[in-house]
């Protein structure tokens, strides 16, 4: 498309990894304006951190080559995965899955990740400690009036909703149903924490920790799984353990679901019991040393699937727009997916007119992705904590389902999505496609 078209004002609403990525994908572009709006008084991204498979670090460095610069600055760890059965009758037997093995993984503190990729933006685009209170569509197609907490407006022609599970930007695009705004329960629940080194080495071991061979390992136990790793250029431990309730409580759609499962501490370590592993054992012996009055786990949640992610001048992105269970990585690996296209797509636009083409495009390439990656999701999740039902702690049957379990992930052609996602904005505005 060879005109070049009028500055087109882009809002990104939330300072998280999704808008972040997005906004670097968006900065070649120079006939995008943008700016990301952040309620909080800082950028944050809270959470668990992150693991970057060789594909999706192949995907940052299309969205800016300097986003590996980012991962390394940031103190990413390359890691080698594996998994192994923690209870029942396969006690330590390892479970492969294809992709992961030697080096597979790069792992990285969320907040030190974002912090590099923010650090070169410039100033005048970000806006931490700021509150939007409405969002307005102007008339005869004018693009989005944003009202601002102190009364200030300003417009837009596009507004991307990155402000996660709970963020108001869902509702502009799905209208107040609750069943589709609000996430539902699960029934899992997760928990959490980093410690120093040479603190996790004394209950955990040295063997299992050791800098000079990280790992990244999971233990399928009953009911529950627990998964460590090393962060911050191995000098900062990762746990995380996670559970699966038998039973959940039906939502109506209307009210908020609990965010916390609590423990005693003596309720916490039973959750447990049935790990003979030493090293599963001293990684709850350290979770109770921080723990030690009441144990509080995330329960975690996600959203029904929707008809849309977008609407002529609204897009959503990240846990706004699928908000999943965390047990592939999937939410993180199709932000950055997710940001890669669309900002290529915006970054096509001829002019205004061409804005609606261009969402409706992602829409139909990202939002299937995604329904398959929520459904891959909680299936791995049943299986990792050994309540898949007909396979539970059976080593061979759980090796079965798997070893192919996250290839959809690891083996994206992520220029094929991209192709496609041009191809259907340039048959919307009836235009010849000409990519790359």
């Amino acid at each position: 498309m060879s005109n070049s078209p009028s500055a087109i004002r882009v809002a990104i609403i939330g300072g998280g990894l999704a808008g972040a990525a997005l906004l670097r994908g968006l900065l070649r572009y120079p006939h995008l304006t943008i700016d990301m709006y952040e309620p909080r008084p800082t950028f944050r991204d809270e959470g668990p951190g992150l693991a970057f498979t060789s594909r999706a670090q192949y995907i940052l460095a299309a969205i800016d080559p300097e986003l590996e610069y980012c991962l390394d600055r940031a103190g990413a760890v390359l890691t080698t995965t594996e998994t192994r059965v923690a209870a029942g009758p396969h006690v330590g037997k390892e479970i492969e899955i294809n992709g992961f093995g030697e080096g597979c993984k790069k792992n990285v503190s969320r907040q030190a990740f974002l912090a590099e990729m923010l650090d070169c933006v410039p100033s005048h685009m970000m806006h931490p400690g700021t509150r939007i209170a409405f969002v307005t569509e102007l008339p005869s197609a004018q693009g989005l009036l944003l009202t601002f907490a102190d009364g200030s407006t300003k417009k837009y022609d596009v507004v991307i909703g990155a402000d996660g599970t709970h963020g108001f930007t869902r509702q502009l695009v799905l209208g107040s149903d609750g069943s589709l705004v609000q996430p539902h329960s699960t029934g899992f629940w997760g928990l959490p924490i980093k410690v120093p080194l040479q603190r996790a080495q004394q209950l955990m071991g040295t063997q299992s920790l050791d800098p000079s061979n990280p790992r990244h390992v999971g233990w399928i136990g009953d009911g529950t799984t627990i998964i460590y790793d090393l962060l911050d250029n191995g000098n900062e431990v990762q746990i995380i353990v996670f559970g699966k309730e038998d039973d959940i409580e039906e939502e109506d759609g209307l009210s908020e679901p609990s965010w916390a499962k609590l423990f005693t501490p003596d309720e916490f370590r039973e959750a447990f019991s049935s790990n003979r592993v030493p090293v599963c054992q001293g990684t709850i012996d350290l979770i109770l040393s921080v723990y030690t009055v009441q144990v509080a786990a995330l329960c975690l949640l996600e959203h029904q699937p929707t008809p849309t992610y977008v609407t002529e001048n609204i897009c959503l992105i990240g846990d706004s727009a699928h908000s999943m269970l965390p047990f592939q990585g999937a939410s993180i690996s199709l932000s950055i997916e997710e940001a890669l296209l669309l900002s290529t797509l915006l970054g096509r636009l001829p002019s205004r007119a061409a804005i609606p083409a261009a969402l409706r495009a992602f829409d139909q390439v990202c939002r299937p992705r995604a329904e398959q990656a929520t459904r891959l999701s909680a299936e791995t999740g049943l299986l990792i904590t050994g309540r898949a039902p007909g396979i539970g702690l059976n080593a061979d049957l759980l090796q079965q389902h798997l070893r192919h379990k996250f290839e959809f992930l690891l083996n994206v052609d992520i220029e094929e999505h991209r192709a496609a996602a041009i191809s259907i904005m340039d048959q919307l505005l009836g235009v010849e496609t000409s990519w790359p």
